[in-house]
């Protein structure tokens, strides 16, 4: 399922997402995906650690549109062709 989460700036977007992968990790789903920005990944990955612990953490897949992207090619055969320089 794909959900948008929209609003302002300091609304909680942020804070309802972690908790929403909170209530769907500790409910048992395996597969959660988390599409971040390039930039924001790691400090995403280091906040959701420390709030779902080390073994809820493990369902949760956090990535950014270039390791989706990297991760589909190889997964299809995308990247075989070759690229333009």
């Amino acid at each position: 399922m794909l959900r948008l989460i929209l609003g302002r700036s300091g609304s909680g977007k942020t804070h309802w997402i972690r908790h929403k992968i909170k209530e769907l990790a500790a409910s048992g789903c395996q597969k959660i995906l988390l599409l971040v920005p390039e930039q924001y990944s790691f400090e995403t990955e280091r906040a959701l650690l420390q709030l779902l612990g080390e073994s809820l953490f493990q369902t949760v897949q956090v990535t950014s549109f270039t390791r989706l992207s990297d991760f589909v090619f190889r997964q299809t055969g995308g990247l075989a062709g070759r690229r333009l320089d």
